[in-house]
């Protein structure tokens, strides 16, 4: 499964090709026997790269696919949503607790992880025992192969790409700005999503010039991964176990409150450098540079008819 365009593809074929081994991708994974858990994990990373795709040729795609189809492997993500946000909670406890061991090494940490453990399980047994909710997500599933398959396209070449990507990555310099000017939780939520949004185009685009695109997709990696702990951890104060530890144990409450609050503003700081070299670009000249490695890229399609889209674009 190769999450990238192929040179030899129009890149209209190369999105339908991708969209549907994302789709087969996920269906796999929800039917893994060895662990589910992880399955839906993967699972649900198929539908963001699809997500992320759709995004990336909007400029391109009927207003209606567009839509609809971003509403339909949202809405499947969803579905999915209970069972790993219950594994992140836990993940990301031990994640603090390897990071400030000495502050969080007390036997009510250990409790608190239990209760998150015994939570993930029982979640995880629901999905497992309702046959015909799995049913139902492989018959969707299946149904979607076929329209990615047939998605039509009005552009072709680089102009399918153009207008998503600027939009992505001028959406992504904003909310920087706005997360940096007046910092909360919802504000870097908002600029994660367009971070990863540009990571997954970044790595479709990677064959125009490995050596440089190489780079954006590794720090696009790094600070998605900054700002997701930074959520994280945000999230993991608000769930309800936690909530309940302050009525029973204030002290220990605190101390966590104290920690994560310390490794959210050390995250936030590590993310600055990241993003400084990732949007140095206004979007328009991000974009124009993008496009001149296409020209490299498939240089034959600079010479081609005007109106001619090339083999596959329809």
């Amino acid at each position: 499964m190769n999450f990238t365009l192929i040179p030899e593809e129009a890149p209209s074929d190369s999105l339908r090709r991708i969209a549907a081994e994302q789709i087969e991708g996920a269906i796999a994974q929800l039917q893994r026997k060895d662990d589910l858990n992880e399955g839906i994990h993967e699972a649900r990373k198929h539908f963001k790269r699809v997500r992320a795709l759709l995004r990336l040729a909007r400029g391109a795609l009927p207003a209606e696919t567009y839509v609809s189809e971003n509403r339909f492997f949202r809405d499947l993500g969803r579905q999915l949503s209970p069972v790993r946000d219950s594994a992140v909670y836990i993940e990301t406890l031990d994640l603090i607790r390897n990071r400030y061991h000495a502050q969080l090494a007390d036997e009510p940490f250990l409790r608190l992880r239990e209760r998150m453990v015994s939570e993930h399980r029982a979640v995880l047994n629901e999905f497992t025992r309702d046959v015909q909710r799995q049913e139902s997500l492989f018959h969707t599933l299946q149904g979607a192969q076929p329209r990615a398959n047939n998605w039509k396209f009005y552009a072709g070449e680089f102009s399918l790409f153009r207008g998503g990507l600027r939009r992505i990555y001028g959406r992504g310099r904003s909310e920087k700005a706005a997360a940096f000017a007046q910092p909360s939780t919802e504000r870097f939520h908002a600029w994660r999503k367009r971070v990863k949004y540009l990571w997954h185009h970044l790595q479709l685009l990677q064959p125009l010039w490995p050596a440089q695109i190489r780079v954006l997709v590794r720090d696009c990696d790094r600070l998605a991964d900054r700002l997701g702990e930074e959520h994280d951890l945000a999230v993991l104060l608000e769930t309800p176990v936690v909530q309940a530890m302050k009525d029973t144990d204030g002290q220990r409450a605190d101390q966590l409150l104290t920690v994560v609050s310390r490794e959210r503003e050390r995250l936030r700081r590590a993310a600055i450098p990241l993003a400084q070299r990732i949007y140095v670009e206004s979007a328009g000249r991000f974009v124009d540079r993008i496009e001149g490695y296409w020209l490299a890229y498939r240089p034959h399609t600079h010479f081609l008819p005007q109106g001619t889209t090339g083999r596959g674009e329809r």
